[in-house]
């Protein structure tokens, strides 16, 4: 049986929230550091602004490196051509056993694939879940419903889906796959076309984030203030920190809501 080779375990590192799209665009520089308010719209993929976190929060972009970190919650990345991009261009190191395939091809039918089956042997069981791991970590599949669910025979089996880079690789280079040849990662099937949206065209999505985003900041504030009422949260220090931050980020959140409708950003 062929072996994923090392790499594999790096390859999607960048991709937890991503979907790709054509390379060629895009350049495959590492992300660029910079201690800048705007370095907080960075894409982490291009090291540029994102057209979609620039084009709603512009000059209200906070320079505190706590703000960053929940910030880059707001990026649309899932849907973004930039994030496919990189995802594509990492799959170049990555080599697919015969485990890998085997998963990759039951699960084209669609829906949630057991990764493990009633009777397996341990060995064969514990092949697969590195496989699917493996798999996970290229950003081919996902776990479905948590990762785990009940099957008939009783206990708890790994199960996953498609991604939509996993469908994609199917689409693009299934022929590899199916023939058990070696995967021509720039060789891929005429018309095969990767997923995701031009940044610039996610504004919405990146609108909706952060209206989630203002409601789950006032829902937490509100938990904090029936804690400090009700003697649950005695730490005045911790209080202070806790609702100074909260309603920092509330204030901003508001603030890029107000101005959205001026951008268009809900269009």
């Amino acid at each position: 049986m062929h072996q994923i080779v090392p790499k594999a375990s790096g390859v999607a590192d960048a991709l937890h929230h991503g979907v790709p799209g054509p390379a060629a665009p895009y350049d495959a520089r590492p992300p660029v550091a910079c201690d800048a308010p705007g370095a907080a719209l960075a894409c982490p993929h291009s090291g540029r602004p994102c057209p979609a976190l620039a084009g709603l929060f512009g000059p209200l972009a906070p320079p505190e490196d706590e703000a960053r970190a929940w910030l880059s919650g707001l990026a649309p990345c899932t849907h973004c051509r930039v994030s496919f991009a990189a995802g594509h261009a990492s799959l170049r190191h990555l080599r697919l056993g015969q485990r890998e395939r085997e998963i990759l091809l039951a699960a084209e039918a669609g829906g949630p694939l057991c990764v493990t089956e009633p009777g397996m042997s341990r060995s064969v069981s514990a092949a697969r879940r590195r496989a699917a791991l493996s798999l996970g970590k290229a950003g081919l599949v996902a776990p479905y419903g948590g990762g785990a669910r009940q099957s008939a025979a009783g206990p708890l089996r790994a199960t996953v889906e498609l991604t939509e880079l996993g469908r994609f690789v199917l689409a693009a280079y299934g022929r590899f796959l199916k023939g058990g040849k070696p995967v021509r990662w720039t060789r891929p099937a005429r018309g095969a076309v990767l997923p995701g949206r031009e940044p610039s065209e996610l504004l919405g999505e990146t609108l909706a984030r952060t209206q989630a985003a203002l409601r789950g900041s006032l829902t937490e504030l509100k938990g904090v203030l029936v804690a400090a009422i009700s003697g649950r949260l005695k730490d005045v220090g911790e209080l202070d920190a806790v609702t100074r931050h909260l309603e920092r980020k509330a204030t901003l959140l508001k603030a890029v809501l107000e101005r959205a409708p001026r951008l268009g950003a809900g269009a």
